[in-house]
């Protein structure tokens, strides 16, 4: 059976508390990993048993969690810059968390090999200690907060420079688990135990160990120094507790007296008493200087720890009989029981001044109470399994949870809001191929979706969703119609690559399938597998009909020759295999590796094969003969993949060493080194025509490089299944508005800078797809007048931009005098900021993400002055007020947004009216352009929106040839008499257009469709009406389109959709070169629409985006847009802005057969409003 057993260290006294060692029951089994598994498994030697831990441990038999990353590269931002940080949390357990001495950041511990430090005010990831080889069991600060110290299954504790993320020094000399490793009190010393039945005494400046504790029988869970450093207690599954002189490392003598192991031992602040936990049912206090027992702690079943408080009067014991309970620590009577724990508590702990105790448990809760009355103060819930632990920040106002859930969680006790959530928003890549044409780059990643990019503009363009587990490999077929996936599933399946719709799944490998590939004329797929076989499928019939088999261990990868008549296969036997592709006969083996061999191709002549090994090498080889004509020496770790250039010149290969190197063929020597992944490389494939190579990695990322130089040309990855960044190396990038709230930077000093902070400098899309090689210059042409515009509508002045950055930074001063709950509807805030470099140009004030003073703010930049301060007096929402301020200094960087957080609650609660204002126009001077159905979609929500509010709505409408620019405009002054408290929506239907100078335009009653400049209605106009007014929850709708030249495919789609008007669609125009088509248009529109809902704080909706049309269906008798909004207000009694966006996202594009997809559904909202 395996063990579990926990520590905790007391956030006031910094005495390390008691742990638990207990016999975990079997059906604990959290799952089964892999040895040895290249492609997207898991790293493990056994079958294992995860457990659970207080503070920390799962002490399971010989687990081997597989090694996940944070990933943080540089930057290029010019001059010193700081590390672009991927939110990329933890991807197991978290069995350990703990604040920093000044409450400022967290360190968590995981079985994923790492421990990462959160920044706790922002809740970001500042950094990943990385470098043990199994799971990390605890991690603990020293005194000043400099440095940390792990344990791990990996039988090391490590030391580490908190700020640098560096190793300092490696514990080594366990030779098993190392449990639990603290610093002294002094922070001069570090214990360290093992389930070798031992605990070593390090120096904690140079590692060196001074001593060595024997005398254990079986594991010691736990061992905690006493307060005046000067002896050392230890806890054993042995049923005894030890105290040691601590200078000498002599036994002074046994505690005995359990009667079974025990799961933690404590000194009392003092240093005169110790206090022992027992799987026995007992807790038991010991006197320190002579082991004589004084008393036994009786009524618990199964106790997991136990602890003094600060002030050594009261001892806590938590039991896996769902109960807490505080005992006199001199009499040993029961004072209170905490009762409220549905399932087993796994920790609990004192605040720092003994008021109040955290506990943590299964039923997925942690929860604090008063120590002295029992009852419950709190309970946190947003975990969804168990908690592993909880903690006190050294204030004793938050509290820190970890969870088997991979995540973990930081609260205001106070309040009970959830302060940050530490978790992932990311996923390794393992594989990325180019598709025929080289118009195309799908991915694989570890969350078991595929996902294709445009590789002319790097945009993500579609999500394959049906695996069941991790993918490991995908490629499209020879002329680029169909995608083969394949999965830890042990599934292939084949897609339709331009619908992405499911083909075929291929069924019939008994473990992990790990590659597969097309033959030449894509009627066969050839799919290697860690069942030890190769298969072929017939694509027609979906049936295996060759079984290549021979391999004495996982086959990593097969391939066909370009004349489909053979098939290579690559083995963990260290053997590569040629087969008859159609008998399935073995016509050569491959010998000459030393290790698993890992990657196998021919060339495209047919005329040589390449291999990669695990044991650093690639070889290639005569195909006709089976000679080996040349071995590639250069990686120092693991070679992953290796393949031939198209014309057979060059080959690329990519390796453990985090570098993919480019060799000449013909003589076998290092043509570039691509460096610049911060962790293995998986994959590395060149494009079709040679001239390119992407690469993917456990970094998180993708790596597209000129193959001719090996010079980066941009980095790709994924945030969540939807959102996206691609980055040059100058530092500027294109990036989805979701991408960028979770990407953010961390200066030396562990500062956080937001991406939106350095947004207004690097967001430029244009150069991205200059670096990238983008030849659509109109496309170009456009996302840098998107960028001229979005400068002059926020009045930088880009002549004072200089290289290099400076962050300047801004607050309230009088945040920590700021009571949560509000009963006045105004508060004054005392606003400070000052850039130590740059002069200051603006600032501005924004509650729920709406800007106070207009999205502009209030400009500082006649001040000439790098410091600021003021004091301004802003109107409370009723209910929760998010409240943030920022300056911007004159190079066009905003301070960060720290939030402060009040609630306000009037005596009388206050109305909220709805003021809606709807444009409707499908008629025109110019007939050819009139729409049938824009009109009555903006009648139809009136009358819907009238059924929900009654009397508590206002309405207002255009219609046709009153939809006038001055009209609209006027419309203002009756949105500046709404309250804080007021919902406002905006609604438009009719056209939309783009300029020659790439402005959008709304259609009014008199534009000039040709010159929409000409009567139209400037968007920055509608957006207008929602800036600066008081309301707050502000929602816009638009159903309109680009009316301008379509690309010829795009109309021949739409021609064969017969049951719709195409709004925006010129009957008879085609794309003409060097004009921006519709689906660029739109590409732009919705960049634009995601400005504006940063910009306003408003929450925007439109109706298409990408190569999408906003149509009008003649069996709805509206636009589809308007009518899933309709359908969904018949349907549902009351909706939130979130649920809208994903509601009628789904079903416009079902409605559509995918051809239109709305905008902006997935954005995040702060405040997520009732519509209705």
């Amino acid at each position: 059976m395996g063990k579990i057993f926990w520590a905790a260290s007391n956030s006031n006294s910094g005495q390390v508390q008691s742990g638990l060692s207990a016999s975990i029951l079997q059906f604990f089994s959290c799952g089964i990993n892999f040895n040895k598994v290249p492609f997207g498994g898991y790293w493990a030697n056994e079958l294992l048993s995860l457990l659970f831990t207080q503070r920390l441990v799962m002490i399971i038999k010989k687990p081997s969690s597989f090694c996940f990353f944070l990933l943080l590269f540089n930057t290029y931002l010019l001059a010193q810059q700081p590390r672009l940080v991927l939110p990329v949390g933890h991807t197991n357990i978290v069995k350990f968390g703990k604040f920093s001495p000044d409450g400022k950041r967290v360190v968590t511990a995981s079985g994923d090999q790492t421990a990462k430090l959160w920044d706790v005010s922002s809740g970001v990831l500042l950094g990943t200690y990385e470098g043990h080889t199994n799971g990390v069991n605890t991690a603990q600060f020293n005194q000043d907060g400099s440095r940390i110290v792990t344990s791990s299954n990996d039988n090391t504790a490590k030391l580490w420079d908190v700020k640098k993320f560096t190793k300092l020094l490696d514990l080594k000399g366990h030779t098993d688990y190392v449990i639990y490793a603290a610093f002294s009190p002094d922070g001069t010393r570090i214990i360290t135990t093992s389930e070798d039945k031992s605990a070593k005494i390090w120096d904690a400046f140079n590692g060196k160990k001074l001593l060595e504790l024997n005398g254990h029988t079986e594991k010691v869970n736990y061992a905690n120094f006493s307060p005046d450093g000067k002896k050392i207690v230890t806890a054993s599954d042995d049923k005894t507790a030890k105290i040691w002189d601590a200078i000498t490392g002599k036994l002074l003598f046994d505690i005995i007296g359990h009667s079974f192991w025990l799961t933690g031992a404590q000194f009392s602040p003092d240093g005169n008493r110790i206090v022992t936990g027992s799987w026995d049912n007992t807790a038991k206090i010991w006197n320190a200087g002579t082991g004589e027992k004084l008393f036994e702690l009786t009524g618990h079943t199964n106790i997991v720890q136990v602890s003094f408080s600060p002030d050594g009067k009261k001892i806590l014991t938590v039991s896996w009989d769902n109960t807490g309970r505080v005992w006199d620590a001199f009499t040993g009577k029961e004072l209170v029981q905490l009762i409220g724990h549905s399932e087993n508590i796994t920790s609990g702990i004192f605040s720092p001044d003994g008021t109040k105790i955290v506990t943590a448990s299964w039923d997925g809760t942690a929860k604090v109470w008063n120590s002295a009355t029992g009852s419950m103060l709190g309970s946190f819930s947003n975990h969804f399994d168990w908690v592993t632990i909880a903690d006190f920040n050294p204030d004793g106002t938050k509290i820190v949870t970890t969870s088997r859930d991979h995540t973990a969680n930081i609260w205001d006790i106070n309040t009970g809001i959830l302060i940050a959530g530490l978790k992932s928003h990311t996923s390794k890549f393992v594989s990325a191929r180019y598709s025929f044409a080289d118009q195309k780059i799908i991915t694989a990643s570890g969350d078991s979706i595929i996902k294709i990019w445009d590789a002319r503009t790097g945009l993500l363009l579609r999500n394959l969703k049906g695996h069941s587990k991790d993918v490991n490999a995908a490629d499209f077929s020879p002329d680029g119609s169909l995608i083969v996936t394949v999965s830890n599933d042990k599934s292939v399946k084949v897609w339709e690559a331009q619908s992405g719709l499911l083909v075929s799944e291929f069924l019939g490998h008994q473990d992990i399938v790990n590659f597969a590939q097309f033959s030449l004329d894509a009627k066969k797929v050839v799919s290697a597998s860690y069942d030890n076989t190769s298969k072929v499928w017939d694509l027609a019939s979906g049936k295996s009909v060759v079984d290549l088999i021979g391999h004495e261990k996982n086959v990593s990868t097969a391939a066909f020759s370009p004349d489909g008549k053979k098939i290579i296969t690559a083995s963990w036997d260290g053997l590569a295999k040629v087969w008859d592709a159609t008998s399935g006969l073995l016509l050569q083996e491959l010998r000459g590796h030393t290790d698993f061999v890992n990657a196998a191709s021919f060339s495209l002549d047919g005329t040589k094969i390449v291999t990669g090994s695990w044991d650093n090498t690639v070889k290639i080889w005569d195909a006709a003969t089976g000679k080996i004509l040349r071995t590639l020496l250069g990686h120092s770790g693991y070679v992953q993949t290796a393949e031939f250039s198209p014309d057979g010149k060059n080959i690329v290969t990519s390796s453990y060493d985090n570098t993919a190197k480019l060799w000449d063929a013909a003589n076998g020597t290092v043509t570039a080194n691509l460096n610049g992944h911060l962790f293995w490389i998986y994959s590395a494939s060149f494009s079709k025509d040679g001239q390119c190579i992407v690469t993917a990695s456990w970094d998180n990322t993708c790596k597209v490089w000129n193959a001719n130089t090996g010079k980066l040309l941009y980095t790709f990855l994924a945030i969540d299944s939807i959102d996206f960044l691609n980055q040059i190396p100058s530092g500027y990038y294109q990036a989805t508005s979701g991408a960028t709230k979770l990407l953010h930077y961390v200066t030396k000093d562990q500062k956080v800078i937001s991406f939106e902070q350095l947004d207004v400098k690097y967001n430029r899309p244009d150069k991205v797809l200059e670096a990238i090689g983008n030849t659509d210059t109109a496309l170009i042409k456009s996302y840098r007048k998107a960028w001229e515009k979005r400068i002059k509508k926020l009045g930088i002045d880009t002549t004072a931009f200089r290289d290099g950055y400076s962050v300047p930074e801004a607050d309230f001063t009088n945040r920590d005098v700021i009571e949560y709950e509000q009963k006045s509807g105004t508060l004054k805030l005392v606003i400070k900021g000052n850039d130590s470099t740059y002069k200051l140009d603006r600032f501005n004030v924004w509650v729920n993400e709406t800007p106070i003073f207009g999205q502009r703010g209030i400009s500082i930049r006649k001040r000439n002055k790098n410091d600021f301060d003021t004091t301004v007096t802003i109107k409370l929402s009723q209910g929760q007020n998010i409240i943030e301020t920022s300056i911007t200094n004159v190079n066009g960087t905003e301070s960060y947004r720290m939030p402060l957080t009040v609630n306000y609650t009037p005596a009388v609660k206050q109305k909220e009216s709805v003021r809606f204002i709807g444009i409707g126009i499908d008629k025109f001077t110019d007939s050819q352009y009139n729409l049938q159905y824009s009109a009555k979609d903006i009648r139809d929500l009136s009358k819907k929106l009238k059924e929900k509010y009654k009397d508590d709505i206002l309405i207002d409408t255009l219609f046709n040839e009153n939809v006038t620019t001055s009209n609209i405009k006027a419309l203002k002054q009756k949105l500046l008499q709404t309250t804080e408290n007021d919902k406002v929506i905006v609604a438009y239907s009719g056209h939309g257009m783009l300029s020659k100078e790439y402005d959008y335009f709304l259609s009014t009653y008199s534009v000039n469709f040709e010159k929409p400049e000409q009567n139209g209605l400037p968007y920055d106009e509608l957006e207008n009406l929602l800036d600066s007014i008081p309301a707050r929850k502000k929602l816009m709708l638009i159903d309109a389109c680009h009316s301008g030249e379509v690309d010829k495919e795009d109309l021949v789609t739409l021609n064969a959709s017969s049951d719709s008007l195409i709004k925006g669609l010129k009957p008879v125009a085609y794309k003409q070169e060097g004009h921006l088509g519709l689906k660029n248009s739109f590409e732009l529109m919705q960049s634009l629409f995601v400005n504006v809902g940063k910009s306003t704080g408003a929450t925007i909706i439109s109706a298409a985006a990408g190569t999408q049309f906003a149509l009008e269906r003649n069996d709805l008798k509206n636009g589809v847009f308007t009518y899933s909004i309709l359908e969904a207000m018949n349907k549902y009694p009351t909706m939130k802005i979130s649920d809208l966006k994903k509601t009628v996202g789904e079903r416009v594009e079902q409605l559509t057969k995918g051809l239109q997809k709305p905008t902006s559904r997935n954005e995040t909202i702060v405040v997520d409003w009732t519509i209705w």
